[in-house]
């Protein structure tokens, strides 16, 4: 099977692709990402290119491994110094890369860093974050409470999985996340809290 780099334009046998051992290192890493971002994450690789020469598969192996530690921390600051930080998830790097993708032309290119992406990302998170407190605003407003913030007496772990549903549900509402995403993460909510489904 022959196989072509959509950034390059290298073709070879599928299988050259993966003889080094930073190719290799390069497909595991994609592979552990979740689709829509291991996609993305490859365009996203093509931001750092060199001009005149091709992206060294160490570098590209040293960019997503930098990358996956970026998303599971599940969380974006935009800068370090000052420490805001805000929940992130993987969709949300995901919609960062293909908004960066799209805007490619009015950016300097090669990228030496993640830190373009990580303001994107909080922009993202940041607005998803408002928007979640807007509505929860709405709601206590209007006189809809989770059941902790009615006066009941709910344990913490049943105050906090409230919280967790609650936000989840509202990601799911503003297309961060997709259904299946936002079962998953339920799922873990309740093993988290709970100890079950």
């Amino acid at each position: 099977m022959r196989a072509t780099c959509p950034d390059c334009g290298a073709q070879g046998h599928l299988a050259a692709f993966f003889v080094e051992d930073d190719g290799k290192r390069l497909a595991a890493l994609l592979a552990d990402m979740p689709p829509e971002l291991g996609r993305a994450a490859l365009g996203y690789l093509g931001l750092f290119k060199p001009v005149k020469t091709a992206l060294r598969l160490a570098r590209a192996v040293k960019l997503l491994q930098e990358l996956s530690a970026l998303v599971a921390s599940g969380a974006v600051c935009r800068d370090e110094r000052n420490g805001v930080r805000r929940p992130a998830l993987p969709g949300q790097w995901a919609a960062g890369i293909e908004q960066m993708l799209a805007q490619r032309g009015g950016l300097i290119l090669p990228l030496d860093s993640h830190n373009y992406l990580r303001a994107v990302v909080f922009g993202l998170a940041d607005k998803a974050d408002a928007a979640v407190e807007r509505q929860r605003e709405a709601d206590a407003r209007s006189g809809r409470h989770p059941p902790a913030a009615a006066g009941n007496a709910a344990p913490e772990h049943e105050r906090k999985l409230e919280d967790a549903l609650y936000y989840i549900q509202q990601q799911l509402g503003y297309g961060a996340i997709n259904s299946e995403q936002a079962q998953q993460q339920r799922q873990a909510a309740h093993q988290k809290y709970r100890g079950g489904p």
